[in-house]
């Protein structure tokens, strides 16, 4: 069915839930040598496991050869992929190496999976998607040279659903300066760097923020208490895509002039929903003959543990955000503010991540088709 619209500009209408770019379904502990992983991607099914090497490898579930799903009754035998069916071994590049009843090898040539772009990162998978599954539009950022170099291990968890949850909601809170006071009430002591597109193309802000303890606890005594802990930090947060915010935040000096730093990345798990998950790590800092024998006797450094700590408030932050992200409709007329953020701007950056052939630009009075199957449907958005 098509329907008339007014003259909307494309970056203002219902975002699409698939976009474009890296994404982080899985874990590293997700996928373990030896076995199979199942998962949903961007609405495809897709298998994981790790090669002979140890690479992770990501493929579609389902095989070429007859359709059958590999992640039901397959197996890992010598770094590959059996399929349950015929038992046709694929290996890291998805190429049909093995036929445990085919006579010929050379038969199997033409039989191929093509493999989904993979980087192993953070404690996090990263894959890419976009128009070429095999040549991403753009590197990931957390696998350049010393990315991490002076930092702790990163970490992360299990994380929390956001159901239902666009895709783009939760990035756009960089530039809803209001939003740190009303949700997690923050203060903002002033704004050095005004969220907007940075030369590195993120999209960047910098804020002298604090925090008080317990200010989002459903408890009113835990807040009264909390306000005899303030904590002033430096925040300095860039979205990376529309999967990817990367925050570094360093501490005041009553919190020893901790540096953090926080990943957060955003997955579609369907059509309509989505999951957030943390990577933290500390700035390493700590020398002497305490941090020597905590690193010798609990095999982790003083950094490891607050990483995890951090983790954890992070992680526990998101309360008031997904009240408001589970809840929220988009609109294409919003009502802005001056005191909100550019999120004209926030949303033109965006559309660089949306696909091609979705929702092309209208003129007024124009007929346009349904949005396509990966969009988020009207009711949810």
């Amino acid at each position: 069915m098509a329907s008339v619209l007014n003259a909307t500009k494309r970056y203002m209408r219902p975002p699409p839930q698939y976009a474009h770019d890296w994404f982080s379904p899985l874990r590293s502990v997700d996928v373990i040598a030896g076995q199979i992983t199942k998962f949903t991607f961007m609405g495809n099914e897709l298998v994981a496991f790790r090669d002979a090497s140890g690479k992770v490898v990501v493929l579609d579930a389902h095989c070429p050869h007859f359709g059958a799903h590999r992640g039901v009754g397959g197996r890992i035998e010598d770094g590959c992929l059996r399929c349950p069916f015929h038992g046709l071994h694929f290996d890291g590049e998805g190429q049909c190496v093995k036929g445990d009843f085919v006579s010929d090898p050379r038969s199997l040539r033409h039989i191929k999976s093509q493999p989904w772009t993979v980087h192993e990162v953070a404690s996090s998978i990263f894959i890419w998607h976009g128009v070429d599954r095999a040549r991403p539009a753009r590197p990931l950022r957390f696998i350049e040279p010393d990315f991490f170099a002076g930092w702790s291990t990163p970490v992360t968890n299990a994380g929390r659903p956001l159901a239902p949850t666009n895709i783009f909601f939760p990035t756009e809170n960089i530039i809803d300066i209001q939003h740190f006071y009303a949700v997690h009430n923050w203060t903002v002591n002033s704004i050095e760097q005004h969220p907007a597109e940075a030369p590195d193309g993120s999209f960047r802000a910098i804020m002298h923020m604090t925090f008080r303890g317990g200010a989002q606890s459903p408890y009113a005594l835990v807040r009264r208490l909390g306000k005899a802990y303030t904590s002033a930090f430096d925040f300095n947060i860039a979205v990376l895509g529309p999967g990817m915010a990367l925050s570094r935040a360093k501490l005041g000096p009553d919190q020893g002039d901790l540096e953090l730093m926080s990943i957060i990345l955003i997955t579609p798990t369907n059509l309509t929903d989505c999951h957030i998950r943390v990577v933290s790590s500390v700035k390493q800092r700590f020398e002497g003959r305490l941090a020597k024998l905590a690193r010798r006797v609990l095999g982790v450094s003083p950094e490891d543990i607050l990483a995890r700590v951090f983790l954890a408030i992070a992680t526990k932050d998101f309360d008031g955000d997904e009240m408001i992200w589970t809840n929220r409709r988009h609109l294409q007329n919003p009502k802005p503010l001056p005191d909100d953020g550019p999120i004209v701007a926030y949303r033109k950056w965006c559309e660089r991540f949306w696909p091609p052939d979705y929702l092309p630009d209208l003129h007024a009075g124009q007929a346009v088709a349904d949005p396509p199957e990966y969009s988020l449907p009207a009711s949810a958005s």
